[in-house]
């Protein structure tokens, strides 16, 4: 994809913003009726993976055992986000 085809309004955005608004005006410039899958995964899961990055990230900040105690939480919980 070009970046000339990219809309000139997702410049205040962050990159997965744009990357996923890229994604719909691609699904709708072919004319698809929907956004495509991907577009539709980036921001139904983007928010949740980020939260628990962070919390990961504190979590080894504090201890080793809380940091791999956290992670795999935070495996678990994203396996279960994704695949339902």
């Amino acid at each position: 994809m070009a970046p000339a085809a990219v809309p000139r309004q997702l410049t205040g955005k962050s990159l997965l913003g744009k990357l996923a608004l890229a994604l719909q005006a691609r699904a709708a410039a072919k004319g698809e009726q929907k956004p495509s899958r991907l577009a539709a995964f980036i921001a139904d899961h983007t928010g949740t993976l980020s939260a628990l990055g962070l919390i990961d990230a504190g979590l080894w900040h504090s201890s080793p055992v809380a940091g791999w105690i956290g992670t795999g939480v935070t495996v678990l919980v994203a396996e279960l986000k994704i695949r339902g």
